[in-house]
């Protein structure tokens, strides 16, 4: 990709404050100790070199005068003043003026730290004043900024005068030759932009200082509730540092985006740092993704937004070689990004799909994507797996899903069952809970069986899992099926786990029961959904997820079990969620 390397023009200016929060009505002190206080606070100049004519779009909710280069005061602005905790004080006078009055309760002959705008969640310890800059901020209706951003901090004078100074920096962007609304502008650099932040209030200067920098943390412009940014030019609240690799982007409402890249950066406190961009000159690099990284998806499923390279006017195709893909589009023209999406993984090894981008004239790209799987295998000597293959040597060899389970239906699909003696198992076991199926089909030894077991007491009642209440000396439940297939033809098993709100004329304490059935490459085998037979040991069982239960679910292990020989290909597995009321 070619590199275009926006020229920043330098200008250090005195920061206008943020925003402020809503009255509160300070009539009574939090706590006896805590006495009325005022403090009167003045605003620091606003000025722009070389571009004085755009001062007053610096502003905040804290206005900005006549004179283009002076903040004052607004109806509601609050500030926080710090004795032991955060105390919120409200403009009683000065609105309009840069000069303000604040009203509210701290403790008297106690060292006391302002901030702007009142934040509680900002808190001191000692002389370090700790608060978080977001990631994510607001373009308003004038492009300047919305709530909690551009901070300052004071100590106050013997006539409890402040004089604040801000301790962040703002990056403006001017952006030239756009034909159309801006959804976002994106800023990255090579460490945190944004994020937790420290302030050293017994320093000489006050200067936000990143609490870390292990995970580097861009900071985007974005509307309010969705919207687009309303005309520029837009502001950008980072934090002070020198940073290097830095990536502009600006997204359009169509979803077509450019990137830019700024050799380097170097911005102290109070200073603001301005971007003059020509959007018809940036870079769109080759054909093809502007990124390969960030591929893996987690097996719980995700969506992840990748951005196409294209030459403006150059009209392009986006396919996936599976319809567990989504994509937000399969066409577009030009730079743009697209949303890649993937359901709950069905697979028992990591799954791989590939992404082909086409356009006339270009030579098409791939991408490769890769989601995680839903389990971990469990296996026993002499047993293995390969790919979506369990291999026994008359050993188990299991899969075991990484999450638990309650209501739904669960699906798995095979191919190549080459089994001989044992059975296809699935088996779970949790908090004394266990539900286990065994089909081994027509030919092998042994029943083909759903077999339920244990109980779990919800509040006042003991709830069975396997047989209704334990009637007949027991309540493990056991009902056998018998399919019209072998196992080596078994291509597809469902079991349907549900709740069941007959009533149970054996007289069971629970308020509800279970329905449980199973399909066999399509056809019902089993179906115990009816009230369990009187004087049998078989039934449907308790509903251990009825209300008041912590019971998170079941795990499932399912393979190959019972001293089996062979192999079984399994295709997929998936989970349908039964929606409780």
């Amino acid at each position: 990709m070619k590199k275009n390397i926006l020229s920043i023009i330098c200008a250090a200016a005195a920061m206008t404050a943020a925003v402020s929060c809503a009255n509160k009505d300070n009539s009574e002190p939090e706590t006896p100790s805590r006495v009325p206080m005022q403090f009167t606070a003045g605003t620091p100049a606003v000025t722009v070199s070389g571009a004085a004519q755009n001062a007053a779009s610096a502003g905040t909710r804290t206005a900005i005068a006549a004179d283009g280069k002076s903040a004052v005061w607004s109806e509601g602005d609050a500030i926080g003043i710090f004795d032991t905790k955060a105390n919120k004080f409200d403009i009683i006078e000065g609105a309009g003026t840069s000069t303000g009055r604040f009203s509210g309760f701290a403790l008297p002959d106690t060292p006391l730290y302002a901030f702007y705008p009142y934040d509680e969640t900002v808190s001191v310890s000692g002389s370090i004043l700790s608060a978080t800059l977001p990631s994510e901020q607001y373009s308003t209706a004038d492009a300047t900024f919305d709530t909690m951003l551009n901070p300052a901090v004071a100590i106050p004078g013997a006539d409890n005068s402040l004089a604040f100074d801000h301790v962040a920096a703002m990056f403006k962007v001017i952006l030239e030759g756009v034909t159309g609304d801006v959804k976002s502008i994106a800023l990255s650099a090579d460490k945190s932009l944004a994020g937790a932040y420290t302030v050293d209030m017994s320093a000489e200067t006050y200067s936000a200082t990143a609490a870390s920098s292990d995970t580097p943390a861009g900071v985007s412009l974005v509307g309010k509730d969705g919207g687009n940014l309303a005309a520029g030019p837009y502001y950008i609240v980072i934090l002070p540092g020198s940073y290097t690799d830095m990536t502009l982007t600006v997204t359009l409402a169509d979803g077509t985006s450019a990137m830019a890249e700024i050799s380097s950066l170097t911005v102290e406190a109070r200073d603001i740092k301005e971007a003059v961009v020509p959007v018809g000159e940036f870079t769109h690099g080759d054909f093809g993704f502007a990124q390969t990284e960030d591929t893996n998806f987690s097996y719980k499923g995700s969506t992840k937004t990748y951005t196409v390279n294209a030459p403006a006017g150059t009209s392009w195709t986006l396919t996936a070689d599976s319809e567990d893909v989504t994509l937000s589009d399969e066409e577009g023209t030009g730079t743009r990004t697209v949303t890649v999406t993937l359901p709950y993984s069905k697979y028992i090894y990591d799954k791989s799909y590939t992404l082909t981008l086409s356009a006339d004239g270009q030579e098409s790209r791939t991408m490769t994507i890769t989601q995680d799987s839903f389990g971990y295998p469990d296996l026993h000597e002499n047993s293995s797996i390969e790919g979506n293959t369990l291999t026994s040597a008359g050993a188990n060899a299991l899969i075991h899903t990484n999450d638990k389970f309650t209501y739904g239906t669960f699906e798995w699909t095979f191919s190549n069952v080459n089994l001989n003696g044992g059975y296809f198992c699935i088996d779970n076991t949790n908090d004394g809970i266990t539900l286990r199926i065994r089909f081994g089909g027509t030919g092998n030894s042994g029943e083909n069986f759903l077999y339920g077991e244990g109980s779990l007491q919800i509040g006042d009642r003991k709830v069975f899992f396997g047989a209704d209440s334990g009637w007949n000396g027991g309540y493990n439940a056991k009902s056998t099926f018998t399919p019209s297939i072998a196992v080596n033809e078994l291509r597809s098993l469902k079991l349907e786990i549900l709740p069941d709100e007959m009533d149970n004329p054996q007289g069971a304490p629970q308020t509800k029961r279970l329905s449980r059935k199973i399909w066999v490459n399509g056809d019902l085998v089993l179906d115990n959904s009816e009230t369990r037979t009187v004087g049998t040991n078989d039934g449907v069982g308790g509903d251990i997820w009825q209300a008041g239960s912590s019971h998170q679910g079941l795990e499932y292990q399912f393979g190959i079990s019972g001293g089996a020989t062979g192999s079984i290909t399994i295709e997929s597995f998936e989970h349908i969620p039964y929606s409780v009321e």
